[in-house]
């Protein structure tokens, strides 16, 4: 299809859903059902099957040992954070690129039985919903005010909407939706979705940053020489409000609240696998001139400030600061795309003052080195 993200952009980004009929030619599936209950098996994944039969919904949470019992009914298997497991799922978030990557959340996968879904609800977040294998019908509303349901402890729903819109999604279609407006998917056929949701960050978050630096640093007091008499000893007047908000203002326009900002705003919880092998700078230079390639680990984005021409440069993984020092702006380009590295495409092995923050990526379990 012939999609203008500036377009989307400019009409529909967190304003109204959309259809996009085969925004995906002949899209194949990187995975199936198997490989996402195998997924739910595993520790530390979020995952959970809701199940709707005779009138009663169910919801069990992973890891599952035994699936025997918990497919019953309508079912639905959901699976966070896909993208950080396989490399073909988080391939799918480059589609989307043309917002940042600060943005990105991650790709939840679901399978559903013909009939399955998990109710109408809303989400705070956009996300692009894509329709993989089967068809899945849905109902999106208009924002309102919508009475919240329970009808099982760990299940939040909504006590119904006026359809907006109502499309069934064939493989390869997209449909977004907006924060805020309410929806229902219901699988036609055994079917599975991609969602490639999009956080926010709220107030809290910010205020959770400002926190941290001012634990870090030592505290600011409020200094008021010149002061004139106080006419009311009891009014905190305007002028000394200001002088207080203002604190706090020089202190968000610091270097040091927008580090721990960019901290914040990388923070993935990517899987925690460290490298078997620990690499040295030069270790590693001489790996990647014998024709090894380095490439991240799925799901991993790291987030730059501003321009990728500086030196040091700067930048920010699942809430550490590295710092690149470098002016081989074409291998600081491919580095930022996420893009594997190799001496084909690099003409020359990254220098040693690269190759030490590489290594300590690659020894982080961040990169990984795969022979060709």
């Amino acid at each position: 299809m012939d999609f203008s993200p500036a377009t989307f952009l400019y009409n529909d980004w967190q304003q109204a859903p959309c259809v996009f009929r085969s925004f995906f030619d002949s899209f194949a599936d990187p995975v199936d059902e198997h490989d996402i209950a195998g997924l739910a098996q595993e520790e530390g994944i979020d995952a959970r099957i809701v199940s709707h039969q005779d009138g009663n919904w169910t919801v069990t949470d992973g890891p599952f040992d035994d699936y025997s019992d918990l497919c019953h009914g309508h079912w639905t298997l959901l699976v966070q954070g896909v993208d950080k497991y396989i490399d073909e799922v988080a391939a799918l978030t480059h589609n989307f690129r043309f917002i940042p990557d600060w943005r990105i959340d991650d790709v939840m996968v679901s399978f559903a039985t013909s009939g399955a879904g998990v109710g109408p609800h809303v989400d705070q977040y956009d996300v692009f919903l894509i329709q993989g294998r089967g068809r899945r019908r849905w109902r999106v509303g208009a924002p309102g005010h919508y009475q919240t349901v329970y009808p099982h402890p760990k299940l939040r729903q909504i006590n119904g909407f006026e359809t907006h819109l109502e499309v069934t999604l064939n493989p390869g279609d997209v449909l977004y939706i907006p924060p805020g407006w309410p929806h229902d998917g219901v699988s036609v056929d055994d079917s599975l979705t991609y969602s490639v949701g999009f956080r926010a960050p709220d107030t809290r978050i910010l205020c959770d940053a400002l926190s941290e630096i001012a634990d870090k640093q030592p505290a600011e007091l409020f200094r008021d020489p010149l002061r004139r008499p106080a006419k009311q000893p009891a009014c905190v007047s305007a002028m000394d409000r200001q002088a207080l908000k203002g604190m706090l203002h020089d202190m968000i326009a610091s270097d040091a609240f927008d580090d721990e900002l960019m901290r914040k705003l990388s923070e993935q919880h990517l899987p925690v696998w460290p490298s078997e092998t620990l690499y040295t700078a030069q270790s590693l230079q001489q790996r990647l001139a014998q024709g090894v390639s380095l490439s991240p680990v799925p799901g991993c984005r790291p987030l730059f400030k501003d321009t990728l021409t500086q030196s040091p440069l700067h930048f920010y993984i699942d809430g550490t600061a590295y710092t690149l020092t470098t002016t081989d702006v074409k291998f600081v380009e491919h580095f930022a795309r996420g893009e594997t590295l190799h001496v084909d495409t690099m003409g020359t092995p990254p220098s040693l003052a690269i190759c030490e923050t590489l290594a300590t990526l690659v020894n982080k379990g961040y990169w990984l080195l795969e022979e060709v």
